[in-house]
């Protein structure tokens, strides 16, 4: 991976998830050969300045902007992949926060970027390595976590085909003399929705949480 790319999604990472995520240590490597052979070879510096950098783009765009936007910056497959694991990492850290809304995300916002956050970035990471290129570019997030006791965070789908492939849910559970919990999955398309596939849980109270998004 370009040491521009690797530099930059550390940055990106840092920044939108307030540093209670650590950007995977490949990407903390450092590699001053590479370094300095980019900086001095002038094939290159060229090709460089020819290729989109999202050093050169707004840091927002990640937060705001539409994937396969974000997408058509990218040539080299591997370097497309970890953009999309950075951005889904900053969505699901935006979209939470949304879906919390101001009291739980006051009370528990920081434990779910601490616990949750990083589990959420594994499953990513793993799930986009096994996905070819064109698919990977044509990936769209929803951005309407649902409202009330819905459990929805956000949905993964091909925009080519409409469908699904990743659902983000997360559920509220009382078990009987433990509390209330907010218990964090996900579906995948491999095995037709069906199985939960358990990312975590966090206590809230004794007290019956208020409802997303309120």
């Amino acid at each position: 991976m370009p040491v521009w790319l690797r530099k930059t999604l550390v940055v990106l990472i840092t920044v939108f998830t307030l540093g209670t995520v650590s950007p995977p240590p490949h990407l903390l490597a450092d590699s001053d050969e590479k370094a300095t052979a980019e900086t001095t070879t002038n094939h290159i510096e060229n090709k460089e300045m020819t290729k989109p950098s999202i050093e050169k783009a707004p840091e927002t765009d990640f937060q705001t902007a539409a994937w396969k936007e974000i997408a058509a910056g990218y040539e080299d497959t591997e370097d497309l992949q970890e953009a999309f694991v950075a951005y889904t990492v900053i969505q699901a850290t935006e979209q939470t926060k949304e879906k919390f809304g101001e009291r739980i995300e006051a009370k528990r916002g920081e434990e779910f970027r601490t616990v949750i956050l990083p589990k959420i970035e594994e499953t990513i990471a793993l799930l986009s390595s096994k996905m070819d290129e064109g698919t990977l570019r044509n990936l769209s997030i929803s951005d309407q976590p649902t409202k009330g006791k819905g459990e929805k965070i956000f949905h993964i789908k091909n925009a080519k085909t409409g469908m699904d492939v990743f659902r983000l849910h997360v559920r509220r559970e009382n078990p009987p003399g433990q509390g209330h919990w907010f218990s964090f999955h996900y579906h995948d398309a491999r095995d037709g929705f069906a199985a939960h596939h358990e990312l975590g849980s966090i206590y809230w109270d004794r007290n019956t949480p208020p409802n997303w998004r309120s």
